[in-house]
């Protein structure tokens, strides 16, 4: 790794570390209106969680197509000549294929692309369930890390607007009783205050954005794909349909869609623990972000189309592989 990658790599992680240590201290210290116990352990308690999870997003990382052997493409000409296939768990349930209505691959990573997964230029490897590259981490947010990144995002947020909160109340305090006519105020402590306001703003905006993605069970790369395609539809047909039509991985409400990234209980929604995976059937490769589960009312549509168009495509030679790719079902 260069030295400018490396630097690249760690600028992120040890600003993020010395923003949580500058603010958690200053308060700490500076604060004398709020009980220090309590202090203590409020502040403590959010800034261990939110750099916990910090660290975890980036330990476990988002998934690749990579960590599977048998998604490694032997051949890139013989799959352009329709003899080499990706394996049948991925031919038989993936939703989205190209336009010639070949499966995705990736000849960078020379790996079979499955649903949802994208090639990060930053990275420079494919990701699985790519939601999008996150310059604070320096790394992608994808399969593996994405519930932990939620996390990271309310914690962080809640811890923001602690910091805000407090040292507001100690400002607007020093304030009411006019010291200010025998002391200059507290820089640092107005410097915490200031950045907490901006943190917390842009931090609560950004953590409701990704919430509300969640609840819908779509990725920041599908919604602009998505637009995309329905734009060219307007274009070529003379219609604009709703987002609703094209997102096949929508579980149809926003509660299923939240437990299957975040889990089925409480306790592994409020803390940074792994997720109880509970297997649709014996696979042991179910829920490792390799297919995914749809709407019940649409599942044997979209299922039974791609085991069509599984078993044509290991008869026929289609022209081509090595193209935009599209929904199944549209």
């Amino acid at each position: 790794m260069s030295l400018v990658a490396t630097l690249s790599n760690l600028f992120p992680k040890c600003l993020t570390v010395t923003l949580f240590v500058w603010t958690y201290t200053v308060t700490l210290i500076k604060v004398n209106e709020v009980s220090q116990t309590t202090l203590f352990v409020i502040l403590s308690l959010e800034a261990v969680f939110s750099l916990y999870t910090y660290f975890k997003v980036i330990s476990i990382g988002p998934g690749h197509p990579m960590d599977f052997k048998d998604l490694q493409i032997r051949d890139l000409h013989e799959v352009e000549l329709g003899n080499e296939l990706p394996p049948e768990y991925i031919s038989k349930k993936s939703l989205t294929v190209k336009r010639d209505g070949r499966f995705r691959v990736c000849q960078t990573c020379r790996h079979w692309k499955p649903d949802r997964c994208h090639h990060c230029s930053s990275c420079d490897k494919c990701v699985l369930k790519m939601d999008h590259h996150c310059p604070w981490f320096a790394d992608c947010i994808g399969f593996n890390n994405q519930k932990y990144f939620i996390q990271f995002l309310i914690y962080t947020t809640v811890y923001a607007i602690t910091v805000t909160n407090i040292t507001f109340f100690e400002l607007y305090t020093w304030f009411t009783r006019k010291q200010f006519e025998e002391e200059i105020i507290d820089l640092l402590l107005l410097s915490v205050w200031l950045l907490g306001i901006a943190v917390s703003i842009s931090v609560t905006f950004f953590t409701g954005f990704s919430i509300y993605q969640l609840s819908k069970n779509q990725t920041t790369i599908e919604v602009y794909s998505l637009r995309r395609y329905r734009e060219e539809e307007r274009v070529l047909h003379g219609t604009y349909l709703p987002m609703s039509n094209f997102n096949v991985f929508d579980l149809g409400s926003a509660k299923e869609n939240w437990k299957d990234v975040m889990g089925t209980t409480w306790k592994e929604w409020c803390l940074p623990i792994a997720k109880k995976r509970l297997r649709r059937d014996s696979n042991a490769l179910d829920d490792s972000g390799l297919y995914f589960a749809v709407d019940k009312s649409t599942t044997h549509n979209l299922l039974e189309s791609a085991d069509l168009q599984d078993r044509l495509l290991r008869r026929v030679t289609p022209k081509s592989s090595l193209d935009v790719e599209r929904p199944l079902l549209q």
